[in-house]
């Protein structure tokens, strides 16, 4: 690989890590007993500005992952997408209100 493939592959980790980081600052919020606000509520499940923002930068890496798919960097930036894609509808899926 060259020095250029090497630094994107460092930027794209590290926009991949965005997602994560972004949820995990939800959670402590909540913790600490802060509201987080909701940009909308579907059946119950609240989609916060962490949320949203986490799927804008997963859509983004797969949209990455495409225009890169004459390289083989490509493929990881799809795992990237991917993986947050999961951690953001995790995080909308924990934000269900318990209905008792």
């Amino acid at each position: 690989m060259t020095s250029d493939q090497w630094m994107i592959l460092i930027m794209g980790m590290a926009l991949a890590c965005g997602p994560v980081l972004l949820v995990w600052l939800e959670d402590r919020t909540r913790a600490r007993g802060g509201a987080v606000p909701a940009l909308v509520s579907v059946r119950g499940y609240r989609i916060s500005p962490h949320s949203a923002f986490s799927l804008v930068i997963a859509v983004m890496l797969i949209y990455l992952s495409y225009m890169m798919r004459g390289i083989g960097l490509g493929f990881v930036f799809m795992i990237f997408g991917f993986v947050d894609v999961i951690v953001a509808v995790q995080n909308i899926r924990k934000s269900k209100r318990s209905q008792t």
